[in-house]
């Protein structure tokens, strides 16, 4: 498959193609990703339920409502020790995180790795795989691969483009490819938004637990046990 990547082609077309190229032994996949394609109801790992958690207006803080505004939120995509990739808004190691914008008790959630059974509150999508289906597209040229790996990366910009609806997305990451000879050679995590835009915002998210733990240990300060 040389085609390049198309942004215009929904994910569950490229699932399709994927899928009738598995099936019909046109491109076979790799056994240990074929699950993907032999279940009819795969969305390439979507948390519907944590999505609609994270929009759910009764979870967002009452300076947010008082301001009769959406919470900021930021789509962060990392590839794990595992070679899964992991879509999270409250995790990653860019640390950009409006905790402010949401009750404390969802945030404290969403920042942990087990928050609920078997995933992170936090966790919006997970794609199990991720590397040994890299390798199935840079190195083996396999047509079905490719076409399952632009149906995740037309996935990840769909979830953007629906929390950017529902949510103020400041920012999110995409797949990047890289080409030669109409082949893939190289895929990365990138951020949709400028580096020194991107950098401006990790700086403000340091100066502002800076004065969050400041007013922490204050308070913990003026405490007197009776």
């Amino acid at each position: 498959m040389k085609e390049l990547f198309d942004p215009s082609i929904s994910s569950a077309d490229y699932l399709a193609l994927a899928r009738h190229q598995h099936q019909t032994g046109t491109s076979r996949l790799n056994e240990e990703l074929a699950w993907m394609l032999d279940d009819e109801t795969y969305d390439c790992g979507l948390n519907k339920e944590h999505v609609e958690v994270l929009i759910y207006p009764h979870n967002w803080s009452a300076a947010v409502r008082d301001e009769d505004r959406k919470p900021r939120v930021f789509l962060h995509a990392q590839v794990n020790q595992k070679g899964n990739a992991q879509i999270s808004w409250a995790r990653g190691e860019l640390d950009i995180l409006y905790d402010e914008d949401f009750l404390k008790r969802y945030a404290d959630a969403a920042r942990s790795a087990d928050s609920v059974p078997w995933r992170g509150l936090g966790e919006l999508m997970w794609w199990r795989g991720f590397e040994l289906l890299l390798g199935d597209v840079t190195l083996h040229k396999s047509p079905a691969a490719t076409a399952l790996l632009y149906a995740h990366a037309a996935s990840l910009n769909e979830l953007a483009s629906y929390l950017a609806r529902n949510v103020s997305l400041v920012g999110a990451m995409t797949l990047n490819f890289t080409y030669q000879d109409g082949e893939v050679t190289s895929v990365d995590f990138v951020p949709t938004i400028p580096q020194d835009q991107l950098q401006e915002m990790i700086n403000e998210r340091g100066q502002r637990k800076a004065v969050q733990l400041s007013e922490a240990v204050e308070r913990m300060a003026q405490f007197r046990p009776e």
